[in-house]
């Protein structure tokens, strides 16, 4: 009986630490989004480990290890570049990368991270860049360029990437 009753207030302290944990975490839930099937969700804050792989990325493709870079990414990834054409596949990125103008720079200027239900895994990090273009001459072309990269266990499933004019 003795024992019974220890297990009694041992479950009743555990339902009371998961009750508050529930509940903090959903006063930490902010925001909206689109998908209907998970309404009563919002948005949580991601974690530093998430925005370590982008910033670890950023220094391979800075460096223009294509090839280094493949670690960072599933096989079958999604790419939507600034003009919205996608690709399915790391393969097809690299080659892109490859052929781009190796003048062309970036200062990284922010990173965060989102998550809409932190029990499921997988994050949505924000990063921002601006981009220099040299020209002819002193010519230079600046823009900015927002990256929002869908993170699961370490590896980039889709990354979206979206362009703005310096005004």
């Amino acid at each position: 009986m003795k024992n019974l009753v220890k297990l009694l207030v041992v479950s009743l302290m555990l339902s009371a630490c998961t009750t508050q944990n529930t509940e903090a975490a959903k006063e930490r839930m902010i925001g909206f989004h689109p998908n209907p099937e998970i309404q009563e969700l919002q948005w949580h804050l991601g974690t530093q480990k998430a925005i370590d792989r982008v910033i670890a990325l950023d220094k391979e493709w800075s460096s223009r290890n294509f090839e280094g870079m493949r670690e960072f990414f599933v096989d079958s990834v999604q790419v939507t570049d600034p003009t919205g054409k996608t690709i399915n596949n790391f393969e097809e990125f690299k080659t892109g990368l490859e052929a781009e103008d190796p003048t062309i720079s970036w200062t990284f200027q922010y990173a965060y991270s989102v998550d809409i239900d932190p029990s499921q895994g997988g994050e949505h990090v924000q990063a921002g860049f601006k981009v220099t273009v040299p020209g002819e001459e002193d010519d230079v072309t600046e823009y900015y360029i927002h990256e929002s990269y869908y993170i699961r266990d370490e590896k980039i499933v889709t990354l979206s990437q979206f362009k703005q004019a310096i005004q």
